[in-house]
C-alpha cells in the first residue's frame, strides 16, 4: 500500500528576484496530491532554486541561484525531514541545474551568469560535497537578443537514456553542447547550432526511440532532433511553435517533459502562463501542438510529471502556488488545474516515496 510522497520545494528568496521564499519546504502528500502536510522549513543560503536527489535517494542537493553555491541535505527516511550536511562553492555564478554522474560521485552544474560548466565531488556514503574537479567554458558566438544573449548562458544538464553523453543547452549562444562526463571531468564531443534567437533551455529524450526534444525559451518553440546514441549527435528535424495561434502576447519557454506514456511532449510557458501538449508521431518522432490550457497561476517556471499517478505538478513562481492537473490519453484534463498548496516563490519540486510508518 502506498504511503504517499515527501515533496521538497525549492524557491527564490531575494529581493533582486522580487521573491519572498524561505529555505526548502518539506511536505507529506497523499497519492492523489490533494492533502499537503507541511513538515519542515529547512533554512538554506539564498535561492535554493533547483533541487535534485542523488542516485541513492538518501540525499537532496540544491544549487543556489544568483550565487556561487551548492548545498547537500540528508533525508530522514521515516519522516522525510532534512538535515544539513554540507555546502561548497560551485565554481561559477548563478548555478541553475544539476545532475549526478553515473557513479553518484560527481555533480555537473551549469552556471548561467558566466557561461561555465563545473563539477564538484560528492561522497555518497555521507552526503558531503567536496572540491571542484573540473570547469569548462562553453565556446561560441552570442545570439542576437540584446538583453538575454549577451554571453554564454547554459541552462540545463541532462544525460541521454544510455547515460553516455551529457547535453547542455546554451540559451545565450543558441547551441546545444554534448560532453562526455566521466571521473568528474568534461570532454566536449559535439556542438549543435539552433535557430538564431531561439534560446535553447532544457532537453528531454524519448526512453525507447531516437527522439530528443528541446524547449526554446526566447521564441517559445520546441525543436525535435534525431538522436544518434553512438556518436551523441543531434540532427534537427522540425521546429514547432508551442503557443496557440490566437495568443499574441509575450511568452518564455520554461520546462519540458514527456507524458507518462511517452506519446506527448509537455511544456510550460511563462508570461503566457500556459501548459501546452505536443503529440508525438510514434513512427517518425514528429510533433504537433494539440492542446494549450491555463497553467493555473502566474509564471509556471517548473513542473514535474508523476508517472505512477499521471499527475502534473506545476510550480508558479509569481503567484506563490503549486497546482496539479491530471494527464489522460486525451491530454491534460480540460477541467483545469487544481490548487494544491500555497508556498512562496516556488521554483523546483522533488518527490520521494514516503516510507511506511512503523506499527
Amino acid at each position: 500500500m502506498s504511503c504517499g510522497f515527501f515533496a521538497y520545494v525549492g524557491c527564490y528568496t531575494t529581493a533582486e528576484r522580487q521573491a519572498h521564499g524561505r529555505g526548502i519546504n518539506v511536505y507529506h502528500v497523499n497519492d492523489a496530491f490533494t492533502e499537503w502536510k507541511h513538515l519542515q522549513n529547512m533554512p538554506t543560503p539564498d535561492n535554493p532554486s533547483f533541487l535534485s536527489l542523488d542516485r541513492s535517494g538518501n540525499y537532496l542537493c540544491a544549487v543556489h541561484g544568483d550565487r556561487n553555491h551548492i548545498s547537500s541535505y540528508a533525508i530522514n527516511h521515516q519522516n522525510g525531514v532534512l538535515q544539513h550536511r554540507s555546502g561548497v562553492e560551485c565554481g561559477g555564478r548563478n548555478p541553475v541545474h544539476l545532475v549526478f554522474d553515473t557513479t553518484n560521485r560527481f555533480i555537473a552544474i551549469p552556471n548561467y551568469a558566466d557561461g561555465t560548466l563545473t563539477s564538484v565531488s560528492f561522497d555518497a556514503e555521507n552526503g558531503m560535497l567536496g572540491a571542484i574537479t573540473s570547469s569548462a567554458i562553453l565556446p561560441g558566438e552570442r545570439g542576437p537578443h540584446r538583453i538575454e544573449q549577451q554571453s554564454s548562458h547554459p541552462h540545463g544538464v541532462t544525460f541521454d537514456p544510455a547515460e553516455c553523453f551529457l547535453y547542455v543547452p546554451d540559451k545565450g549562444l543558441d547551441r546545444i553542447f554534448v560532453y562526455r562526463f566521466q571521473g568528474g571531468h568534461f570532454r566536449i564531443i559535439d556542438s549543435i547550432s539552433t535557430r538564431e534567437g531561439a534560446g535553447p533551455r532544457h532537453i528531454v529524450f524519448h526512453p525507447a526511440k531516437p527522439y530528443a526534444y528541446v524547449i526554446n525559451e526566447l521564441d517559445c518553440t520546441v525543436t525535435y532532433y534525431r538522436h544518434d546514441s553512438e556518436t551523441g549527435h543531434l540532427t534537427p528535424q522540425q521546429i514547432v511553435q508551442a503557443l496557440p495561434e490566437n495568443y499574441t502576447g509575450n511568452g518564455r519557454g520554461a520546462e519540458i517533459a514527456l507524458s507518462p506514456d511517452a506519446k506527448s511532449v509537455l511544456v510550460s510557458l511563462r508570461g503566457a502562463d500556459l501548459m501546452s501538449v505536443l503529440s508525438i508521431d510514434d513512427n517518425t518522432g514528429m510533433i504537433l501542438l494539440t492542446q494549450s490550457i491555463g497553467s493555473g497561476g502566474r509564471t509556471p517556471r517548473f513542473f514535474t510529471v508523476v508517472v505512477p499517478t499521471s499527475t502534473v505538478l506545476i510550480a508558479h513562481e509569481a503567484s506563490d502556488t503549486i497546482g496539479r492537473v491530471a494527464f489522460t490519453t486525451q491530454g491534460l484534463d480540460v477541467t483545469g488545474v487544481e490548487h494544491c498548496v500555497n508556498v512562496a516563490s516556488p521554483s523546483s519540486i522533488v518527490l520521494r516515496p514516503a516510507a511506511a510508518q512503523p506499527a
